[in-house]
């Protein structure tokens, strides 16, 4: 299978790697010093338990030079969604499949708005903690590393990337019929602990470790699902428990990617997580007094003091 990983940062490069380590065709869209660096040293994966390197990738910043691929994943920055689009169509033929594993719940529509009617894009999420380190590598702390995506009534591109993924240990590929509620419950839990992370400077252990801190990472998953569940999504009873013992159970040095790049300058998804629950907060007139501060206690640095 073709595949081209749109967006080869933290989460297209882990994802990327490990499925060309299976065997498959991957090209990767890239840019800058990362594109450089994959073209002269390959691409490397730092994991505490499953490291990787690959010392030869295909990296382009061209679409055009590569064609119609099989699969897309989609896993750029939201903020860099409407730039990708205008360069991705070549990528994308009769038989393509685009699977966006961006964060947020606004992305299948997104990207379905800039491509042909005939695009058949599909919703998924990743659970996974990988940023680009320095140009060329990816840096994961390790925990949970799997992607739940659109089975699409048995669609044959995303049964041959789930029976992929069964070969492997640093990846798994589960796919459900339920996209839309798959994807709200990862909506819910990112927001959340990005929220924290990046508003409280904190990695998780030490969030979780103080009562006050861990009452308001709580208050975060209570918010989301709240919102959720005004907004007509049948969210399960119980999610909030289960975010928070999934959130227990990450390594203690976790923090988020939003967090990540608050502290490097660059610029922040957070419209679309916190931002995004207070918006609909307003719109289905549920309080979010949670999301609302980390909204605006961040709001100021979104745009990235590198801009």
């Amino acid at each position: 299978m073709r595949i081209a990983i749109m967006g080869s940062g933290g989460v297209g490069g882990y994802v990327g790697g490990w499925l060309q380590n299976a065997g498959q065709d991957v090209v990767f869209i890239a840019r800058g010093a990362h594109l450089a660096a994959m073209r002269r040293d390959g691409l490397r994966i730092e994991h505490p338990q499953q490291p990787l390197h690959l010392p030869t990738v295909m990296a382009t910043d061209d679409p055009r030079s590569v064609g119609p691929v099989d699969l897309v994943i989609f896993a750029v920055k939201l903020f860099d969604t409407e730039a990708a689009l205008d360069t991705m169509a070549p990528l994308v033929g009769r038989s393509t499949r685009v699977l966006t594993l961006q964060n947020g719940i606004d992305s299948v529509e997104m990207i379905r708005s800039r491509l042909a009617p005939t695009a058949v894009v599909l919703g998924g999420v990743i659970y996974v903690s990988a940023v680009i380190d320095r140009p060329g590598v990816i840096r994961s702390p390790g925990g949970l590393h799997a992607i739940v995506a659109d089975r699409a009534g048995g669609d044959a591109v995303m049964a041959e990337l789930a029976q992929t993924a069964a070969t492997m240990d640093a990846l798994s590929v589960e796919l459900s019929d339920d996209a839309t509620r798959v994807i709200w419950e990862k909506f819910v839990a990112l927001a959340s602990l990005s929220g924290a992370t990046s508003l409280l400077r904190s990695r998780m252990g030490a969030i979780l470790g103080h009562p006050e801190t861990h009452a308001f990472q709580r208050q975060l998953v209570d918010e989301a699902i709240a919102v959720g569940l005004a907004h007509g999504v049948a969210l399960r009873a119980g999610l909030a428990d289960e975010i928070m013992g999934r959130l227990a159970a990450m390594p203690a040095s976790f923090r988020s990617s939003m967090a990540e790049d608050l502290e490097r300058g660059n610029r922040l998804e957070l419209r679309w997580l916190s931002g995004k629950v207070h918006a609909l907060g307003l719109q289905h007139a549920v309080p979010t007094p949670a999301h609302t501060a980390v909204f605006r206690g961040l709001v100021l640095h979104e745009g990235g003091s590198r801009q």
